[in-house]
């Protein structure tokens, strides 16, 4: 038996150049087509849109988000060889 797991880690670049990996277990398959839209909206942040997120993150040292740097998304596969 197998099991699947998708992370989504996410590089905050702050406005001090301070950088912060987040790590998002547990992606379901579906939602990782998005993962790249989501950033690009996000980083544009059109309207404030996403202002809630950019007063969340902050650095360190309290400087704000500036943008997402980058991302990777990391699937791990583990296989149960021996269970008892």
């Amino acid at each position: 038996m197998s099991s699947l797991t998708n992370n989504v880690v996410v590089t905050l670049l702050y406005d001090d150049d301070s950088t912060r990996n987040i790590t998002f277990e547990g992606v379901a398959n579906d939602d990782l087509m998005a993962v790249k839209s989501k950033i690009q909206s996000i980083n544009a942040n059109a309207n404030n849109e996403f202002a809630n997120f950019y007063q969340t993150f902050v650095s360190d040292d309290g400087e704000p988000v500036v943008k997402i740097e980058s991302c990777k998304i990391v699937s791990i596969e583990e296989e149960v060889i021996y269970s008892g």
